[in-house]
């Protein structure tokens, strides 16, 4: 009985130990990647070396290959977890999935959406790694498009068929939902460039608030005029 005890204790200690272990990996990962995220913003995928990523995260070099096969395969992994800090994936699926979904739902989606590519705090490096990943055009972008930004784009195109009243396969539907997201892109692309021009347009707080609802109302107008149209013939 004695040896028994001293057995079950041993194993919970080797749990125990296990999930911390698990825990301090999950921890240093997060850093490397949001160090790396930093990096590979300011510098793009080519000038970013692991040295500078690991001195900056804190961790020794040789961790770029334990956690994540190499730098290339880091800058996937950025690269994706840059699409999910501006893009909530989960609500989007929700909506999409839900036919009972408001009109409110879907507008506050967007709000979220817009103040997820403007509000600079939290997703700064984000914005920066996606843009420039945008304007280069690496090998990674394909992965990304294969694994995040396609299925994100199906999603879309059920919520505007749903608000087009129009198949999801429909050629309005789809040209809808690239009108729709194409808004977004240039937002995110030509901030600077906008606030130069419109230095009386607002894109902080609620003036995120105020453009997104901009954006969604002038978007449904638009679907539901061209879906008038396609029904008319």
């Amino acid at each position: 009985m004695i040896l028994l005890a001293v057995m079950k204790e041993k194993k919970s200690k080797l749990a125990k130990h296990s999930e911390i272990l698990k825990t301090d990996d999950h921890r240093t990962r997060s850093r490397l990647l949001d160090a790396a995220g930093i990096i590979f913003s300011e510098k793009g995928f080519e000038g970013a070396t692991a040295r500078e990523i690991c001195d900056l995260a804190g961790i020794n070099t040789a961790a770029v290959n334990y956690y994540f096969g190499g730098k290339e395969h880091l800058y996937i992994e950025v690269l994706r977890e840059a699409h999910r800090r501006l893009v909530n994936f989960g609500a989007l699926k929700t909506l999409a999935e839900d036919p009972l979904a408001t009109v409110e739902n879907l507008e506050g989606f967007f709000i979220g959406l817009l103040h997820s590519i403007l509000d600079p705090s939290p997703n700064r490096w984000a914005v920066g790694v996606i843009m420039r990943e945008m304007a280069s055009h690496t090998e990674a972008l394909a992965e990304l498009v294969e694994l995040q930004i396609r299925p994100t784009s199906r999603l879309f195109r059920i919520i505007i068929s749903r608000l087009m009243e129009l198949p999801v396969d429909h050629e309005a539907v789809v040209r809808g939902t690239l009108s729709t997201v194409a808004q977004f892109v240039f937002i995110l692309q030509n901030r600077h460039v906008i606030e130069l021009i419109n230095p009386d347009l607002d894109l902080e707080g609620e003036g995120i608030d105020r453009m997104a609802r901009h954006i969604w109302r002038f978007t449904v107008a638009g679907l539901r005029a061209v879906a008038i149209s396609e029904s008319e013939g």
